[in-house]
């Protein structure tokens, strides 16, 4: 059985992880494609692992199953209509651990000073004992998470030494009784997925409600945040600041504010990079690959294009 490796997965394997993956999956045929496109190769695999651009699934009469090398797929909707099933599965809440320490680091970060006392570090200026009033610790905070899924799940584990006060909500919470929260809150984190029900959910009446001690945290999708308006409140310092790992444009254009603002970290997407994860990325996949080939029934993290989720 041929499986058709995506191009930006092939391409960011490593020669050692191309040849683990090809010991681990004996008996399969593995094209590891340079250009997505549709090809005889393709046309001839009943398995696709990585993100191929959905027209290429459309075109192909015997694929049977598509494993996505992300959590996001939104890109692939379209194939709701598809007139035979393909099936889906996606990595959600593969990269969560990953992401739930990206998010306290940067909180750390911002309360511990590092970010400040790196910038007089590459400046050569030593400050000392003034910076010493401006630090906080992370103890006793109010914490608000937005999003209930497995990110979330584990950073609440990770801050429950800290004795914070943790609430936690979903995307169909109701906003006054959210935004009742948001007022208190030193700490919000969101996690949410990137639908059209959550697209702007932290609109400017949620912003609004932050408060001058409160750092926003989104390690969920950069369409859940109306950007402009929270570089407006950063701008003019009525938040303490900012951890971005997702924005609306992926890469982050040249000219966006957000570059300049020193109460503003950014990660650049890369909240769930690890040293393992293209190796990770392999064993999930042939852990699936298994059970795909017992029973399709039982393969993990099945996406319902209809649902979206």
């Amino acid at each position: 059985m041929r499986i058709y490796i995506a191009e930006e997965l092939s391409s960011s394997l490593s020669v050692s992880e191309k040849k683990y993956f090809k010991a681990k999956a004996k008996g399969y045929d593995l094209f590891f494609s340079k250009i997505d496109k549709i090809s005889k190769k393709f046309l001839e695999s009943k398995i696709v692992f990585g993100n191929i651009p959905p027209t290429m699934i459309e075109q192909s009469s015997v694929l049977e199953w598509a494993q996505l090398e992300s959590t996001g797929f939104s890109e692939y909707m379209s194939l709701k209509n598809l007139n035979r099933k393909i099936i889906i599965t996606n990595l959600k809440g593969f990269f969560a651990k990953q992401v739930a320490q990206t998010a306290l680091a940067s909180i750390l970060a911002s309360y511990r000073g590092i970010i400040e006392t790196e910038n007089l570090k590459n400046k050569k200026k030593w400050i000392g004992d003034p910076i010493r009033k401006s630090l906080s610790t992370l103890d006793k905070k109010y914490v608000v998470l937005i999003g209930t899924g497995s990110i979330n799940k584990i950073f609440k584990k990770y801050i429950h030494p800290f004795d914070c006060k943790i609430e936690s909500f979903n995307s169909s919470s109701k906003g006054k009784d959210l935004i009742k929260h948001l007022k208190k809150a030193e700490l919000v984190i969101s996690a949410l997925p990137g639908t059209n029900k959550t697209n702007n959910f932290f609109n400017k009446s949620k912003l609004s409600a932050l408060n001058k001690k409160c750092i926003f945290i989104n390690v969920g999708r950069g369409n859940t945040v109306d950007e402009k308006f929270l570089i407006k409140i950063l701008r003019n310092n009525e938040i303490r600041g900012a951890a971005l790992d997702v924005t609306k444009d992926e890469p982050l254009k040249k000219n966006s504010v957000l570059w300049s603002l020193k109460n503003v970290i950014l990660t650049q997407h890369t909240g769930g990079g690890s040293e393992r994860e293209m190796l990770d990325k392999v064993d999930f996949f042939l852990n699936n690959l298994k059970k795909f080939k017992i029973n399709k029934n039982q393969l993990i993290n099945k996406v319902n294009l209809s649902k979206g989720y």
